[in-house]
């Protein structure tokens, strides 16, 4: 009886630990197809802004000592300010003088290790200032449970359904996913109708980077953040949105749903099968689904991308 209910206790430690991570995944996949909509290229700086959402929660709870959770729209305020930042000083510039995808992936991969840096620079000034260890941090003290569900399960989980009926709406029932949808379709048409490419930037860049500054906050409640954690999540960012489908915000969400299981899952069994080595080769996971995503079936599995918009729609919209 004992080993029955600790095998079972085990199973659901691991369903939690998974669908946590996997609800990180997911806001960070949708802000990564966001931003892929409105500028065709890969956004590297969302595993970066979700590290700078993990600090921001740490200054709130362990710095400020206030309520963790109600730090999160902090954290989603902030970095939805370095998303627009970012589109702002980075996009549009490069968007405005004709440069392809390639330069852009390249210009947002130097943004995303500048984002890394300063991170680096405010958890050494906190460190040097309030004589605390800011390389590595846990922040599940400051969490609550209900019974033996802990609260931040029941946040992400919350939080990862509104997201994407959130995304949703936005999309298909609001001006501003019609101006979206026209800009996929054909940026020159959208414009002839009287949508403005650069605001419907703008709002996409926000509001990805509030969503990663969102997983970020709440990832660390859970899971171990530190200063690489940036780099180390744009992994798991990418091999999502492959696996979902690169233009579909639908298939963002099945694919960071399924890369969260998936590789919380099998470095578990292999911790247990085989030694707890097999966690520092973690990283192998999303790299494979990467690559055999791209061989066999590089649209995604759900290759959705955004239905045109009417010119009735889309006439006169963001001017």
């Amino acid at each position: 009886m004992i080993y029955v209910y600790l095998y079972f206790h085990m199973s659901i430690q691991l369903l939690i630990n998974a669908l946590i991570y996997a609800s990180m995944l997911m806001l960070m996949a949708e802000a990564h197809t966001l931003t892929y909509l409105t500028a065709d290229t890969f956004n590297f700086t969302v595993g970066p802004m979700a590290a700078i959402g993990a600090y921001v929660g740490f200054t709130w709870a362990k710095i400020l000592g206030l309520q963790l959770y109600l730090g999160l729209p902090v954290a989603f305020t902030v970095c939805g300010l370095v998303g627009f930042l970012c589109c702002v000083l980075v996009v549009e510039p490069l968007l405005r003088r004709g440069r392809g995808p390639v330069l852009l992936t390249l210009a947002l991969i130097g943004a995303g290790i500048l984002f890394t840096g300063l991170t680096k620079i405010y958890a050494d000034r906190l460190m040097h200032a309030y004589s605390i260890w800011t390389n590595t941090f846990f922040l599940r003290e400051y969490d609550f449970a209900v019974g033996w569900v802990p609260g931040v399960f029941i946040v992400s989980t919350i939080l990862a359904l509104a997201s994407v009926l959130l995304l949703e709406h936005l999309l298909h029932g609001s001006l501003f996913g019609a101006s979206l949808r026209a800009m996929v379709e054909d940026v020159e048409l959208a414009m002839v109708q009287g949508v403005n490419p650069a605001r419907v930037r703008w709002v996409s860049w926000t509001l990805a980077g509030g969503l990663a500054g969102l997983a970020g906050a709440y990832g660390s409640i859970w899971f171990k953040s530190t200063l690489e954690m940036g780099p180390v999540l744009m992994t798991g960012v990418l091999a999502s949105c492959l696996l979902g489908g690169v233009r579909s915000l639908r298939g963002a969400a099945v694919g960071g749903l399924l890369m969260g299981v998936v590789e919380i899952t099998l470095i578990v069994w292999g911790n247990q099968m085989v030694g707890v080595w097999v966690g520092e080769y973690r990283q192998l996971v999303p790299i494979a689904v990467i690559a055999l995503s791209m061989y066999f079936k590089p649209q995604g599995l759900i290759d959705n991308k955004c239905v045109p918009a009417s010119g009735a729609r889309t006439r006169g919209v963001l001017p």
